[in-house]
């Protein structure tokens, strides 16, 4: 059984859900003691079951992952395609670890650090 599922809630009109779904690959083949505790799978919101529980979270835009904590059911959830390093620390957060120390002089992923939705959603609130 895995600590961590990460469901990628997408649609195939959606620029924007390739870098999503991309983002989760890497981070996962980045970090192989994540992968052997994480599940993760592509949610295409054309699907009928997968539209459903995209309404049961909430999601009204795509790309929107969902993080679910497996043993305790917490769950997080980011708008738009993260950078590495936000996506690690939402990971840990919901499994309810601390990231490991990033080592010194490694230059940090900062693309993509907050989404265009993330930066401006307070216009509509």
């Amino acid at each position: 059984m895995s600590d961590l599922k990460i469901e990628v809630f997408t649609s195939p009109t959606c620029p924007h859900c390739p870098s999503a779904v991309r983002a989760t690959r890497e981070v996962l083949n980045e970090n192989p003691e994540l992968k052997r505790r994480i599940e993760w799978r592509e949610m295409n919101t054309v699907k009928p079951n997968a539209r459903r529980k995209a309404r049961s979270h909430g999601i009204r835009g795509v790309p929107t992952i969902i993080l679910t904590n497996t043993k305790t059911g917490e769950t997080a959830g980011i708008t738009g395609t993260p950078g590495k390093k936000r996506y690690l620390e939402v990971i840990y957060e919901t499994i309810g670890e601390k990231p490991p120390d990033t080592k010194e002089g490694k230059k940090e992923d900062k693309s993509n650090e907050s989404s265009f939705v993330d930066r401006y959603l307070h216009l509509f609130e």
